[in-house]
């Protein structure tokens, strides 16, 4: 293969930030790396082997072309073989890139494909994604859930089904938040959305049985820009401690090593960072049973899954975890790291992107 052009969103650079350097150092694949900055509130390391670029324009101002030729410059068609891009770039990106790179060439990482309430400009983001899917040839779609989706709906494509890597972010454990471990902890981490619905996770904690509230116990870590809600539904709980600002991620590896269950309780995802940093950790997970989760989680086996949006089983499987403490949990967390170093990690994973991107290339 020639040269691979590997385009990453801040917004999804922790997608990125381990498998790209894999790749280059350990596969030696020829890549060349270019990460493009719409928020100046992610975080991107500087350290990292790749070209950072600020856009100068918002999105929707058609200036950002200027952007986007700068970023390209010095990219030649006929010397690449593949461009990988996981920009989405809305609403000029793909119309610039299709026309200087043909499509038989271009990748794009499709993280988002079933519109959902959340999406900013959402009628028009649909249709700028639907021609993306329609003109496209080659699609990363990483949950099986969303490629039938996308399978019904786009035909002839080329399509690479593979997870996100785990997510590791070292093994320095700090002692910030001062963990009770003599209870169950449980870690909901993340920025806070409404579809996440932390607002049940808060219900369930506060009808727990007696007995067992007091030796259970919910850290809320992440960003959150309506906190006041969420601390009046908290009240005086004590089996619930707000952290409610964007975690360092120096302390990462202590929240997901002293904690013993990372809670999902969303109402719909794509696919999870947090979720894939907890296996990264070897944490099981305590997820709605939607499929964004069910496909990576064997219930009972290597985590547990409740019933989407139902307060009372997410309840029940809250008590069924503080139950299964001891021996039962040990056996969990070995199969759980059976199934991420065959599956998970970065090694299987940059197995198939380099297969896949061969298969394009032949």
């Amino acid at each position: 293969m020639k040269k691979i052009v590997w385009i990453t969103a801040d917004y999804f650079i922790d997608v990125d930030f381990q498998i790209v350097p894999y790749m280059k150092e350990v596969l030696g694949m020829d890549i060349q790396w270019k990460v493009i900055r719409t928020n100046k509130n992610i975080y991107v390391d500087k350290s990292l082997d790749c070209e950072i670029y600020e856009l100068s324009h918002k999105s929707m101002d058609p200036r950002v072309l200027f952007d986007y030729k700068r970023i390209f410059s010095d990219v030649v068609a006929d010397d690449i073989s593949l461009v990988y891009s996981d920009f989405v770039g809305f609403p000029y990106y793909y119309f610039y890139l299709f026309h200087k790179i043909d499509r038989k060439k271009i990748i794009h990482a499709a993280h988002n494909i079933i519109p959902y309430s959340g999406w900013p400009h959402k009628r028009l983001m649909t249709k700028y994604l639907n021609f993306v899917f329609s003109y496209g040839k080659n699609f990363h779609i990483f949950s099986k859930h969303l490629v039938d989706y996308f399978c019904s709906r786009f035909s002839d494509k080329s399509i690479m089904l593979c997870p996100m890597t785990v997510k590791s972010y070292g093994n320095d454990i700090t002692d910030e938040f001062h963990i009770d471990e003599s209870k169950l902890n449980l870690l909901f981490f993340g920025n806070v959305k409404l579809n996440k619905r932390l607002d049940l996770a808060i219900s369930a904690i506060k009808q727990l049985p007696s007995g067992i509230k007091e030796n259970v116990s919910l850290l809320i870590a992440g960003k959150c820009d309506d906190a006041s809600e969420y601390l009046t539904q908290i009240g005086d709980c004590k089996s619930i401690t707000p952290y409610f600002k964007r975690v360092d991620d120096k302390f990462v590896p202590e929240l997901f090593t002293k904690c013993d269950y990372l809670l999902l309780p969303y109402s719909n995802v794509a696919q999870s960072g947090p979720h894939m940093i907890a296996y990264a950790y070897n944490m099981p997970v305590i997820a709605s049973d939607i499929d964004g989760f069910s496909e990576h989680v064997e219930d009972g086996q290597v985590g547990f899954l409740f019933q989407a949006n139902n307060v009372d089983s997410l309840v029940n499987t809250i008590v069924e975890a503080y139950e299964s403490r001891g021996d039962k949990y040990a056996e969990m967390k070995r199969k759980l790291k059976e199934k991420v170093d065959g599956t998970y990690s970065v090694e299987s994973v940059a197995s198939k992107y380099l297969n896949y991107f061969k298969s394009i290339c032949k």
